[in-house]
């Protein structure tokens, strides 16, 4: 009897044990926008830091099953701030609701979790200098293209469609970018000549903008020589969306009115686009968005306005009209958790007139010189196919892949031609919360072919050519989290890349490091960082050969590549003043530079075509050095409860010269070229088309979170040293002999004349003072906007014989359906 009563006691002792060890405590909830409410469809959440990662469903709702009774909770999603939550059950307690309420970035002060798909990464704990900007927040602005939401960034300028950071490009006319422009981490550079394509970005389903500052070239490629610009596009949230924008828009007559360019009515440019997003049957994402642009431009004909004038004739130059449809898809598999596949398409056709010269410095200016106009039709589109695989552990296999194809027809056929680009990527991510590590490690290949007569490498002949190059490369980055509050970061990273053009091909290894480290109690960030570059000059630089008028663009067959040394250091401080609070960040930088390539102006044509031989040449110009300091304030701040106002200033200084002043670096039809005998100004030694100085601010109220009204400014320095050649073809350059300025005449209108004098005036040395202001006001979903650009109407120039844009007024409508 004693042992039934002992076995008995000693079964229920062991039930009672077992249902205590084995029961589970859950947590449930939903995770949603803290702002909006929805839901955020498969974030991501970890638990105590383990390596497994739990998602959530379609609607953001997740359970987790749990074995004690506290835990700390991780939740992370793209363009959202980190979430973490201690988790802690009462005695007796089985089941805790816990919705989460996600925070997004906000583009002034959050520097947390920005997720640049590369690595995850955050400003204040990145190596190198980071910045991120949100469309949603510029909205106001009609900002209807990318390089127009980075003229807004500090240290960034675009000129002529071609990037600059950080001063570490001059004018190019677009060729070969040192900046390497990402659409949804994939390269979206036009396959030929290296050229951004702005307009080809479905600019209504941006997301976010990185752009990374420095060397980059390890994650992002050889183009990356002086940083990286990688936008987002948006998926679907929870709740469907619809936007759909319309505005137009006029240009105002030039403050000199003698150089108006138009006889008849003033130029005017309108635009719509359209978005629609959402989610179907829970595990398929939809979008489909669309554009349709018409800008008759402020760029004349290939006449003086006094022909014009005298004829009655046509008074419209540059202009373009495009069309845009775009689409992505995604499906998320419910049998295979972490396992979707995308699909993104888009397409575009283009009707552009381009002016590459003014007809001369004063009066025609707002003309264009004659034979430099070329009209095109253009036909792009890509095809993304994706696989993304998120293992239970959190490891992240990606493969990543476009086609990119162009036709680009031009009226006379000269500067006809087709290309097409094939880009593949396998890509591996693996964060290990426990000791802190972040690995991302990939494999890649560009192949890019072209075909047509600009790029034939023959200057007198118009026969098509086939060209193609091909890239290859390996990478990998490792970054390892320090001390007891893992606030020291190190950065270790290597790429390995091979390259052929033509029948030319190099290989080339590079390397970078980087530290971050944060002051826990004050959250003050230092960092340093060294990068190494290496880029490889594109089809264009080294084969166009083009006639624009009685100009060229000749090719350089014997142009090599450059590479680069980049090293930053900087810091960043948040702080608070009374109900103001902000980041203000600082960065000295230093880039040096061998086989530096430069656009360079000369007589490169033969002998027999004197009349016809002026034009642009890719050369190695030797060695450079680019450095200076980089400054950025951006905050918000409350005057009263329905106050309140964002603030962002920045300035830029950057000190880019030549090393070797008299070194020549290139000899043709027995002349040397030297720093010294081909630059306007050699008091100093500050390379060619550079802004060394470039502040910028915006300003901006809110009221009863309905109206606001905005200022920014932008000031621009003038490039003090641009090609001698510009001023020996002026025959109002005062240095010249009769004998001289006889033979200019003998060769009829060319566009330097009065270059000597524009480029030697006070208004133009004394750089250019840009202001916008705007005013919006939101009624239920719709938001109307009133933009001026420019509103003091300055005539300024960013490049040599191009002008900016006259007074814009816009009227604007977004209508928000969520």
């Amino acid at each position: 009897m004693r042992r039934v009563i002992f076995v008995s006691l000693f079964f229920a002792l062991s039930l009672f044990l077992s249902s205590n060890i084995y029961s589970q405590n859950v947590v449930k909830g939903v995770v949603v926008d803290n702002s909006e409410g929805f839901g955020l469809p498969y974030a991501q959440i970890k638990v105590n830091g383990n390596d497994k990662v739990i998602l959530t469903d379609a609607k953001g709702n997740y359970r987790i099953e749990l074995h004690k009774d506290t835990c700390n909770l991780e939740v992370f999603y793209g363009g959202y701030q980190t979430f973490s939550r201690m988790v802690i059950f009462r005695p007796n307690q089985k089941e805790m609701k816990l919705d989460i309420k996600m925070l997004p970035q906000a583009l002034l002060l959050d520097a947390a979790n920005v997720v640049s798909s590369k690595y995850e990464n955050n400003p204040e704990k990145a190596t190198n200098s980071l910045v991120v900007l949100k469309p949603k927040q510029m909205e106001s602005k009609n900002l209807t293209t990318v390089d127009a939401m980075l003229n807004t960034a500090g240290g960034v300028a675009v000129v002529d469609n071609e990037p600059q950071i950080r001063g570490g490009s001059g004018f190019s006319s677009g060729m070969g970018s040192r900046v390497m422009i990402l659409l949804d981490n994939i390269p979206l550079l036009r396959p030929d000549a290296g050229r951004p394509m702005w307009n080809f970005i479905p600019m209504e389903d941006v997301e976010q903008v990185e752009i990374l500052k420095g060397a980059a070239s390890v994650v992002f490629g050889s183009s990356a020589l002086t940083g990286a610009i990688n936008v987002l596009t948006a998926y679907p949230r929870v709740k469907p969306k619809t936007k759909v924008t319309l505005f137009a828009g006029m240009y105002s007559d030039p403050n000199e009115s003698y150089r108006t360019s138009w006889i008849h009515n003033n130029p005017v440019k309108w635009g719509a686009s359209f978005l629609h997003s959402r989610i179907i049957k829970k595990n398929f994402d939809l979008v489909v968005g669309g554009e349709f642009f018409d800008d008759q431009g402020y760029i004349g004909p290939e006449e003086k306005i006094a022909q014009t004038w005298a004829t009655n004739g046509e008074d419209r130059g540059k202009y373009e009209r495009r069309g845009r449809l775009n689409f992505a898809t995604r499906y998320r598999f419910s049998k295979v958790k972490g396992l979707s596949v995308s699909l993104n398409a888009n397409a575009m056709y283009t009707e552009n007139a381009q002016s590459f010269f003014w007809y001369n410095a004063d009066t025609n200016m707002y003309r264009t010189y004659p034979g430099s106009m070329s009209k095109f039709k253009d036909v792009n589109f890509y095809v993304d196919p994706t696989i993304q695989y998120i293992a239970p552990k959190g490891s992240i296999h990606s493969f990543r892949n476009r086609i990119t194809y162009s036709d680009s027809k031009e009226s006379k056929g000269l500067q006809s031609s087709n290309s097409v680009l094939v880009f593949n990527e396998y890509q591996y991510n693996k964060q290990i919360s426990k000791i802190g590590m972040d690995i991302v490690a990939g494999i890649m290949n560009i192949y890019a072919e072209s075909f047509g007569p600009v790029f034939n490498g023959d200057n007198y002949s118009s026969a098509p050519k086939r060209m193609f190059s091909d890239n290859f490369a390996l990478y990998a980055q490792l970054e390892q989290k320090f001390l007891k509050k893992k606030n020291l970061i190190v950065a270790l990273g290597g790429r390995w890349e091979y390259y052929q053009l033509d029948d030319i091909n190099e290989n080339e290894p590079i390397f970078r490091a980087g530290v971050n480290y944060q002051i826990p109690k004050t959250k003050t960030a230092f960092r340093a960082s060294f990068g190494q570059g290496y880029r490889y000059p594109s089809i264009g630089e080294k084969f166009i050969a083009l006639t624009v008028g009685r100009y060229g663009f000749y090719p350089n067959p014997d142009l090599v590549s450059e590479t680069s040394q980049n090293i930053e250091v900087g810091a960043m401080q948040p702080f608070s003043f009374f109900d103001f609070k902000g980041i203000v960040d600082l960065a000295l930088y230093r880039q040096d530079y061998d086989n530096y390539i430069e656009f360079c102006m000369g007589a490169w044509g033969t002998e027999e075509q004197v009349q016809e031989r002026m034009g642009f040449k890719f050369l190695n110009t030797g060695s450079a050095t680019i450095s200076g300091i980089d400054f950025n304030l951006m905050g918000e701040g409350k005057i009263s409860k329905n106050v309140t106002y964002t603030l962002m200033a920045s300035y830029t200084y950057s000190n880019p010269v030549a090393n070797k002043r008299d070194e020549v670096y290139h000899t043709y039809m027995n002349k040397d070229y030297t720093f010294l005998n081909t630059s306007s100004d050699t008091s100093r030694s500050v390379l060619k088309y550079r802004i060394e100085h470039m502040a910028k601010f915006d300003l901006e109220f809110t009221f009863y979170k309905k109206f606001s009204f905005g200022v920014s400014g932008t000031y621009y320095s003038a490039m003090k040293n641009v090609d001698l050649f510009f001023f020996d073809y002026d025959i109002h350059n005062p240095n010249l002999s009769a004998r001289r300025i006889k033979q200019l005449k003998a060769m009829g209108d060319l566009p330097f004349e009065g270059y000597y004098n524009y480029f030697n005036s006070k208004d133009y040395q004394n750089g250019s003072f840009v202001f916008d202001v705007r005013a919006s006001f939101i009624i239920k979903d719709v938001t109307l906007s009133l933009i001026v650009k420019n509103i003091l109407n300055k005539s300024y120039t960013l490049r040599p014989m191009y002008v900016e844009p006259t007074r814009t007024f816009t009227v604007q409508a977004v209508y928000n359906l969520n």
